[in-house]
């Protein structure tokens, strides 16, 4: 809940990215009005991609820097901007690729194909906060959709909710917490039906195995308040009992801890 418009995450990627780099006098030196300038003239942003091991999904620079930028010129022209990856894993058949086709080759390939799921599943812990790190990346309303009955209604029938109880429930809550979050926050236009499932399987989760205390829920007062507004009220209760239990953890000192001094 640090953010709830577009246009924060827009200045926060100009301030972060609007230092100078040309004479050693002005080395280092902000000057975020000077990349708001540049950035009026861009039309298109054009993301490199050298190798066969990440893609659009797969990699948190893409919706970092690429991601960034496309907000950024957004904001500053009131338009998006075209997006583009420069294949050149092949260097006998370079090739642009538009960003949604990136997308939805990977996913194809990758999260939606049940024979990559089911080799997934067989990594255990590790592999299901795999899938957690994709769904950060999605970007378009069918994509949340398809993540919906792929991995909450489990559309092919591969077991996925027991996966994850088994070997990664806090994976599972996070991904909820994602997919809710980017629903409060009007991203996804998800249906009365879709958010009550989601939020009945995360507060049931926090309630089994307690709430991580981070991620996207962790200290997220709006969007704990969002979630418990979808469920029965009886499991409201609970569900916010578990909130403030790992709080109080966190906060607790450890008596058995040991203390560093300076020498």
């Amino acid at each position: 809940d640090r953010w709830e418009q577009e246009k924060e995450i827009a200045d926060t990627y100009i301030n972060n990215m609007g230092a100078v780099y040309g004479s050693d006098k002005d080395w280092g030196e902000m000057k975020t009005g000077l990349l708001r300038a540049v950035l009026h003239n861009a039309d298109a942003v054009v993301q490199p991609r050298q190798s066969n091991t990440w893609g659009a999904l797969s990699l948190d620079h893409v919706y970092e820097f690429m991601g960034g930028m496309n907000l950024a010129v957004r904001s500053v022209t009131g338009k998006d901007p075209d997006a583009y990856f420069a294949d050149y894993r092949n260097r006998n058949n370079v090739k642009m690729q538009e960003l949604k086709e990136a997308i939805g080759v990977e996913s194809r390939a990758t999260v939606f194909n049940p024979e990559y799921i089911k080799e997934v599943m067989k990594g255990g812990a590790s592999s299901a906060s795999q899938i957690t790190e994709v769904v950060t990346d999605v970007i378009d309303g069918q994509m949340w959709d398809r993540l919906y009955d792929v991995y909450v209604r489990d559309s092919f029938a591969l077991g996925t909710e027991a996966f994850f109880r088994q070997q990664n429930p806090a994976a599972l809550q996070e991904i909820t917490a994602v997919m809710l979050e980017t629903a409060r926050k009007g991203m996804w236009e998800a249906s009365p039906e879709q958010l009550r499932t989601l939020a009945t399987l995360h507060t049931d989760l926090v309630k089994e195995f307690g709430s991580t205390g981070a991620g996207f829920s962790g200290g997220n007062v709006k969007l704990q308040d969002f979630i418990a507004r979808q469920v029965a009220p009886e499991n409201v209760a609970a569900y916010r009992q578990q909130i403030r239990s790992m709080q109080t953890a966190q906060a607790a000192p450890d008596k058995d801890g040991m203390v560093l001094r300076k020498d």
